[in-house]
Parts: structure tokens; C-alpha cells; sequence
């Protein structure tokens, strides 16, 4: 499409050269004790994720560059379209597309432009040590670490004992010990506050359950005293009732004994009086001198044992009707009883068997699910061959 020589060969050769490159380098800080304990590469680091970066921006770049899509307008249709709309409709696309044809070539060219900027440059190039005007000034100084390979014998530059790295590495065990000292700090206050957290939903747990105890305490007096209050209203209730009855009899005795005074005044013991049959028109009559009672009399004694046997028996009844409606409650009050009882009972035997029920099904489950790792999952055991094959590359 685009008529732009590339050099294949030579980027895929230079990624893999750079993918190799990286790919010692990660042995070596992986392998190698002292990188790995005194800390890691923080610039090569660095240089990976601006790499990264570069790759996501190019490969983003590019979708945004060749991934668009054009969208056009719903075709019409031919029947209600003639020649001259049908031409400006093909007009317009072909049109669209040129244009996005065009901003493609051009997004394609300023990233190959950029690309070149990059890392196309003349001080990238091979030959460029030879003629670099500031190379002197590049050059490494006569020796570079205690082991520059460059150093031998007979320079004097290199000698036994010497330590050129112990303030970086000392520099690096601070650095170390610091991060150590800040992460038992930072995991010692968020012990800290987990256990303070956990005092205060205990002692708020405390509050509640002592707020709870004196809400369930104040219900328990509050009711004591209503039941205290109504017990001495129906005893002082009962003891007027009492003092009441005792008046009345005390009065009562004192009108029988008023009236037997007055017998005794007025009898014929002491008036003689003619008519000693009766007295004061009632059913008493003198013992020492009743000759017999009147037909009329027995008459009023029948009616009146008449009445009372009437009486009795309408008693007697009352108290028949009273007691059978108190065993019909009672027998109410347990048929209820024994059908909550039954209810309960039946509920609880619905959730016994759902409880089973799911936990057979759990069982099954998990009997199914260990069936197929040992069975599917787990057939094919480990050899030493799998275990040999770790710590032997980068990756």
C-alpha cells in the first residue's frame, strides 16, 4: 500500500538481539547472590518500563493508525434512489475512504519519522565511536570497580584487600534495613489497630449485652413492683372487705342481741300476755305452751320448703352449667396446647429433614467432586523429571 522500504531483517534482528540481552541480564540479577540479596536494578527497571511503554504507545499508535473502520451512512434503497443521488451517494464514500487512505499514509509516516528520531539517530549508528567528537570524554577511566578486567598485574591499579563497593553496598544495607525497620513498623500498627478495633467491638459487645441485662432487669423490677402494687390493692381490698363483714356481723349480733332483750322485755314470761302462741306474728311460738300448729300454718311451712327445695336445686344447676364451662375451657386450652405442640413438633421435623436432605445432596457433592480429582484431575503424578526442570532459566 504504502511504498516505504523497511528493513525487516534487521529490526527482527535487532529485538531478538535486545530480547537475549535482557534475558542475560535477568539471569545474571536472578542467579547471582549479591544482586539478589543487596536489592534489585532500580534503572534497569526503569529502562524496561519506559521499553514497555514505548511498545504499548507504537502498538497503540498503530491499531489507531490501520483499526479504524468506516462506518458509512445505511445504504438507500435503488428503487427510490435515481442516477444522480446513486453517483453523489458512491461520491461520498469513495471520498471518506480517500481520506482515510490519506490520515493512515500520513500517521503511518510521521511514526516512521519519529521512529527514525528515535532510534535511528547518528549517535545509534556502529560506527559511531570513531567519529564521536566528545569519545575522549566517553571513555572509560583506567579502572572501573576492583573487577575491571582491564586492570592487570603490572598497572598497580587492582590490589588485595581493597574494597572500592562498600559504601554503595553499605549504602544499599541501609537503604534495606530502613525499608525492614518501616514494614515491621507498618505491620505492627496495623496490628495495633486490628487489636484496637477488636477491643471496641468487644467492649461495645460488653455495653450491649450489659444494656441488654439492665433493660431486661428493669422490666423484671418495673413488673415485680405492678404485681407488688396490685397484691396490697386486692389485700387492702380483702381486709376492708373483712372489716366490713365484721361490722356488719358486730352489728348484726348487736340487733339480735337488742331484739332478744326486748323478747325478754316484752314476752309473756314477764307481761302475760293472752296470745302466747305467736310471736310478734311470727313462726316462734312458745314450747311450754303450743298445743299444735293451724292448717294454715303447715301451709306456709310446705311453701316455704317448696321454695327453698326450688331454690336448691336452680343452685345446684348454676353450679353444674359453671363447672362444665370451666372444664370445656380447660379442655379448649389443652386441645390448643396439644396442637401447637403437634405443629412445633412437625416443623421442626420438616427442618430435620431438609437439613438432612441438603447435607446427603453436600455429601454427594463432595463425593462426585473428590471423585474426579482423583479420577480426572489427579492422574498423572509428578515425576522428577517435573521437579528437575525449576531453577534452570530466567523465566
Amino acid at each position: 500500500m504504502y511504498k516505504v522500504e523497511i528493513p525487516i531483517d534487521r529490526l527482527q534482528q535487532a529485538a531478538i538481539s535486545r530480547r537475549q540481552r535482557l534475558d542475560a541480564e535477568r539471569k545474571k540479577r536472578i542467579f547471582e547472590p549479591k544482586t539478589r540479596v543487596f536489592g534489585i536494578d532500580v534503572k534497569a527497571l526503569d529502562e524496561q518500563l519506559r521499553i514497555k511503554n514505548e511498545i504499548k504507545q507504537f502498538d497503540h499508535d498503530r491499531d489507531a493508525a490501520y483499526g479504524k473502520e468506516f462506518v458509512p451512512t445505511p445504504y438507500p434503497s435503488s428503487k427510490k434512489m435515481d442516477a444522480d443521488q446513486y453517483a453523489a451517494y458512491t461520491n461520498q464514500i469513495l471520498t471518506l475512504m480517500d481520506d482515510q487512505t490519506a490520515a493512515a499514509r500520513r500517521s503511518h509516516l510521521q511514526k516512521m519519522n519519529e521512529f527514525r528520531q528515535s532510534h535511528q539517530r547518528q549517535d545509534q549508528g556502529r560506527d559511531f565511536d570513531l567519529i564521536d567528537p566528545a569519545g575522549l570524554r566517553k571513555e572509560l577511566p583506567a579502572r572501573v570497580g576492583d573487577k575491571d578486567s582491564r586492570c592487570g598485574v603490572s598497572g598497580l591499579q587492582v590490589f588485595e584487600g581493597e574494597d572500592l563497593g562498600a559504601p554503595q553496598r553499605t549504602g544499599a544495607q541501609k537503604e534495606q534495613m530502613k525499608t525492614w525497620v518501616k514494614e515491621e513498623l507498618w505491620e505492627k500498627r496495623c496490628r495495633d489497630e486490628a487489636e484496637a478495633e477488636a477491643q471496641r467491638k468487644y467492649e461495645e459487645y460488653q455495653r450491649n449485652v450489659a444494656a441488654r441485662a439492665a433493660a431486661l432487669q428493669r422490666a423484671v423490677d418495673d413488673a415485680k413492683r405492678s404485681q407488688y402494687k396490685a397484691d396490697n390493692a386486692f389485700n387492702q381490698s380483702l381486709a376492708a372487705q373483712k372489716k366490713q363483714r365484721e361490722i356488719e356481723e358486730k352489728e348484726r349480733t348487736l340487733q339480735q342481741n337488742t331484739q332478744e332483750i326486748l323478747n325478754n322485755l316484752n314476752g309473756v314470761f314477764l307481761t302475760e300476755t293472752p296470745d302466747v302462741t305467736n310471736i310478734k306474728g311470727g313462726h316462734k311460738v312458745r314450747v311450754d305452751l303450743f298445743k299444735g300448729i293451724t292448717p294454715q300454718q303447715k301451709q306456709e311451712m310446705l311453701a316455704v320448703q317448696a321454695y327453698q327445695r326450688v331454690q336448691n336445686e336452680r343452685k345446684r344447676e348454676e353450679q353444674q352449667l359453671e363447672e362444665a364451662r370451666y372444664a370445656l375451657q380447660q379442655s379448649n386450652h389443652h386441645r390448643a396446647l396439644v396442637l401447637l405442640e403437634r405443629e412445633k413438633a412437625r416443623l421442626a421435623k420438616q427442618e430435620a429433614i431438609r437439613i438432612r436432605n441438603e447435607n446427603a445432596a453436600k455429601a454427594v457433592e463432595d463425593r462426585e467432586r473428590q471423585k474426579y480429582l482423583n479420577t480426572v484431575v489427579y492422574t498423572n503424578p509428578p515425576t522428577d523429571a517435573y521437579f528437575s526442570q525449576f531453577n534452570t532459566t530466567s523465566r
